[in-house]
């Protein structure tokens, strides 16, 4: 079982969204870090923010880059935020490191943003790192348009049903999360088979993203 996506540390393996300012000297072995800006905490200071995130992205413990993104509801100006994102995206690249996203209300800036980082990977030939939307709530057409694009996607407790049928039938990888709610990991995980009327175990070694996407990380 892994908490793709989490602000606790409890009592499985999870990825936690650290406080790039005051990282911990040590953590258990089970927990890896995200570091990055979150979109609402965009502000004039960014820069400086980044700065910090940039001098421990590259670290052992740091799995990825984020949680980061473009959020039309709340925060700075989309353009502030589309800036503060890129260098997001440009820095997941540098440590090659993947990026959680939190989007809301933006996808076709995302997308557009995703294709633009595809055309510059593919004149150096070589992959973009991969993007997974955080606390996907979008329907199922929604996920179709951003799979096509390769993005991968984590639930958390609040989800569209049909959109967590059509990609669990779609045979591609997502992952479960807490996020900052309440429930604990193991509820999600239990809630999740039951609306997909499959065992517990089979959903923790789907949705397992050591056994292939965090794999570079661990060897």
């Amino acid at each position: 079982m892994f908490n793709f996506h989490t602000y606790c540390i409890d009592d499985v393996p999870c990825l936690l969204n650290a406080d790039y300012r005051h990282l911990e000297m040590s953590y258990p072995e089970r927990v890896h870090l995200s570091v990055g800006i979150h979109p609402w905490q965009v502000e004039d200071d960014w820069r400086e923010k980044m700065s910090l995130v940039r001098a421990v992205a590259s670290e052992n413990r740091v799995w990825a880059i984020g949680e980061c993104g473009l959020d039309k509801a709340r925060g700075a100006a989309l353009s502030v935020q589309r800036e503060a994102f890129c260098a997001h995206i440009a820095l997941a690249e540098m440590v090659q490191k993947p990026l959680v996203i939190h989007c809301v209300r933006a996808f076709d800036e995302l997308l557009a943003l995703r294709r633009e980082l595809e055309t510059i990977c593919k004149r150096q030939g070589r992959e973009p790192q991969p993007w997974v939307i955080h606390g996907f709530r979008g329907n199922p057409e929604q996920a179709k348009q951003i799979m096509a694009k390769g993005f991968l996607l984590s639930f958390g407790h609040y989800y569209n049903l049909e959109t967590l049928r059509f990609v669990f039938t779609s045979n591609r990888p997502f992952f479960l999360e807490t996020d900052d709610h309440s429930l604990s990991v193991c509820q999600i995980y239990e809630q999740v088979a039951h609306h997909l009327d499959v065992d517990v175990a089979h959903l923790e070694n789907l949705c397992d993203p050591c056994q292939t996407f965090f794999r570079p990380m661990i060897s």
